[in-house]
This record gives C-alpha cells, sequence and structure tokens, in this order.
C-alpha cells in the first residue's frame, strides 16, 4: 500500500477514534477531538491541519506516540470569572483548581482573604470565583488610633462593622464611599460645638496727681486699682476635645474697672533748726527721757515723748514706703525732720485705752510733713484704718 494511502486512512480513522476516547476521558470539553496517524514522524501542527481541527492557544494537546501511529487529545478551554476588589478578570483553563485560576488572573494570596468558592475545588465551565481580600487598616477615632485586619470594602462598611456611630458634625478621611486598599489610614474627627460663657477681666487704669503737700521724691497710692468683669458669650468648635475656633456671639460689661490713684509729692522739706525737734503744729515734744509700762508689763526705757495726732493707712501687700521697704504692720509715717528714719517707737492711745505698740519710722506723707499729723500708723487693711480713726497719741521714741 502506497504512503499516501496509508495517510488517508489514518487521518480518517483518528477522527473517529479522538471522539470516543475525549468524550469518554475528557466528557467536559466543549469539542473533543482526536486525530492518529501511522507516520510518528509526522509533526502535530500538520496532523491537526489535516483533520481540519482548529485549536486555540489555550486548548492544550496531549499527543502520544505508538506502534506507528501519533494519537493526540485535545482538551478544549473554558473561561473562568475572578472578582477581586470589584474587578472581574476573566482567565481561560483547561484544568486545575480554583486557585489555579487565581493565579493565572495574577493575583498574588497573603494567606487572610477570603475565596468562594474554596481554593481547591476543581474548576468548571463558566465557574464564577470571588476573592475578598484581607487588608491592614490603621483607623483613627477621636485621637484614639488602632490597626485591623479586615476585608475589603467600602469605608462606610468598615466603620459599621465597627460599631463606629458618626453624627453628621463628624469629619472622615478618606470618604465614606472610598473602597479598602491594604495600608490604608482612616480618620474621623469628632466634631462637636458647645455654646459657653467665661467671665475675663478688665485692666484698670493708672492715674498720677502731683501734691505739693509731699515731698519731692515721695509718692501714695490713695485708691487702689479694681479689675472689672466682662462676660463673654461665645459659640465654640472642638475638634477630638479641642478647641479649634471660637466665635463671640455677645460680651457684656458686669464690673466696671477702677483706676488706680497715686500721689506724687513736689513739696519742698521747710527749714529747721537742727536743735529743735517740735513740729511746726498738732503735737508737743517732751526731750526728758524716762520709763514707761508697755502693755506685757515691761519697764521700757525712752530718750524722748511726742504727743499729738494719729491717723492709719492702708496699702496693698508689696507696696513700698519713702525707705524704700514694703509696707508692714508697724511700719509708721513720721515727719522725719522731727522723727528721724528709722527710729524705733512705742505707739500708745493719750488716755491709754488702744495701744499700737511697738514701731518703725519707715514712711511720710503730706499731712505729716504739714504737721498736722505727728504719725500716721500701718494697717493692712481698711477697716482697721477706720477702726483706728483719728485719736490723740503718745510716742516714744526709744532711740
Amino acid at each position: 500500500m502506497n504512503r499516501k494511502l496509508i495517510s488517508a486512512l489514518c487521518v480518517g480513522l483518528m477522527a473517529i477514534l479522538v471522539c470516543v476516547f475525549v468524550l469518554t476521558v475528557q466528557a467536559h470539553t466543549a469539542s473533543p477531538d482526536e486525530a492518529v496517524s501511522d507516520v510518528s514522524d509526522v509533526y502535530t501542527d500538520q496532523i491537526l491541519d489535516k483533520a481540519d481541527i482548529v485549536v486555540s492557544e489555550n486548548d492544550k494537546v496531549i499527543r502520544t506516540d505508538g506502534k506507528g501511529c501519533v494519537a493526540l487529545t485535545i482538551v478544549r478551554a473554558f473561561e473562568v470569572k475572578v472578582d477581586y476588589r470589584g474587578q472581574v478578570i476573566a482567565v481561560e483553563c483547561t484544568e486545575g483548581t480554583v486557585a489555579d485560576a487565581i493565579r493565572k488572573a495574577g493575583i498574588t494570596l497573603t494567606g487572610t482573604e477570603e475565596i468562594t468558592p474554596p481554593a481547591d475545588t476543581p474548576l468548571t465551565p463558566s465557574m464564577e470565583i470571588t476573592v475578598t481580600a484581607g487588608c491592614g487598616a490603621t483607623v483613627t477615632i477621636g485621637g484614639e488610633t488602632e490597626t485591623y485586619n479586615v476585608s475589603s470594602g467600602t469605608v462606610e462598611a468598615l466603620l459599621a462593622d465597627l460599631g463606629v456611630e458618626l453624627t453628621e458634625d463628624d469629619v472622615v478621611y478618606p470618604s465614606l464611599s472610598d473602597e479598602i486598599y491594604d495600608g490604608i489610614e482612616i480618620v474621623v474627627q469628632r466634631i462637636e460645638y458647645k455654646e459657653e460663657t467665661a467671665v475675663e477681666s478688665i485692666d484698670y487704669g493708672y492715674v498720677s496727681e502731683e501734691t505739693s503737700s509731699m515731698l519731692a521724691g515721695t509718692s501714695k497710692i490713695t485708691r487702689y486699682g479694681i479689675e472689672g468683669e466682662r462676660t463673654v458669650v461665645s459659640k465654640n468648635k472642638y475638634i477630638d476635645g479641642e478647641l479649634a475656633e471660637s466665635v463671640v456671639i455677645s460680651e457684656e460689661v458686669t464690673r466696671e474697672p477702677v483706676d488706680q490713684i497715686k500721689l506724687i509729692g513736689t513739696g519742698v522739706p521747710k527749714t529747721q533748726s537742727s536743735s529743735s525737734s517740735k513740729p511746726s503744729q498738732g503735737a508737743s515734744v517732751s526731750n526728758k527721757a524716762g520709763t514707761f509700762t508697755d502693755a506685757s508689763g515691761n519697764t521700757v526705757a525712752y530718750t524722748k515723748k511726742l504727743t499729738g495726732t494719729s491717723t492709719a493707712y492702708y496699702a496693698a501687700e508689696g507696696a513700698i514706703t519713702a525707705t524704700g521697704v514694703p509696707v508692714y504692720y508697724g511700719g509708721v509715717a513720721v515727719n522725719p525732720n522731727v522723727i528721724p528714719y528709722g527710729s524705733k517707737l512705742y505707739i500708745v492711745s493719750s488716755d491709754g485705752s488702744v495701744v499700737y505698740g511697738y514701731a518703725t519710722a519707715v514712711d511720710t506723707g503730706g499731712a505729716l510733713m504739714s504737721g498736722s499729723v505727728l504719725v500716721d500708723v500701718f494697717y493692712p487693711t481698711y477697716n482697721q484704718c477706720v477702726n483706728w480713726g483719728r485719736r490723740n497719741v503718745t510716742v516714744y521714741v526709744l532711740s
């Protein structure tokens, strides 16, 4: 039998054998075909051409050589769809499992994904596979940050899964409709508006007045300043508990400030002989030394005794006297030409009913320099000054 006849018989026989073989072994193929030749050196493509069988690049052709013939088994490819993060990828497969189709779709699994159907499920034509990707998401809510391993989806769905309740004022980055991806950073800013009332202080002013009744270089505060008050109502915006914006709604002065008044001396001291120790008026002097008994029953020696009018004054803590020391109980104001600064004194009312006690001459004032007052005693409060009032006193000069 010649070679051409043999080839023709083999090709015809091949078509019959392939259908039987593939239908038996590869029943799932859409168009099973088989070609047989008794010439083993014939190329596969030539055999397929002679059998008029067309295969695609995704079809699988299995060639078997034996006993002078060639058997070709063709497994037709079928389509499988993979849905990954909302993107559908179609792949052509001839066999394998769901995991093989996912790899063919170019998807690299991390092990945190959810796969439907399971990864080891055999592939079938028109199968639809869903891969729900695992993502690492950082979520910051009200300044507190946590990291979660979550499935794909939207930002809104993730926050709902976490039980996060949002108000209409809250701000979310990125937007609620954005898709989750690995490494996403989600920030929820808690926004709160509050109407709040605050009381603010108003500074008082400073007024200086000159007087010739006080020596130049001396000063005295006659009225201490008082701060005023203002009530302010504001609408405040808080982001994560921190004040971010404040808008004043109303404000009202509820107490006016009171200016502080300070007297500045401009007077010139009167000239007196060094031997004279008697003030011009309001006092009498005895230069005779002697002793007296103080309020504690002690006998005390004095070098000079003066009698005259006494008043009282007060000042804020820290106020400075004419000698540069802060005011204190026991530091009194005098005319330094009558009682030199630094003199140690003992002061008692002329009738002995009220005792100021031991004192030191540290300050002065206009009434003292004019001679109308012998000594101005210091008290830390206004009420104590009122209780002392204006009275006649005896001043013992101790040293």
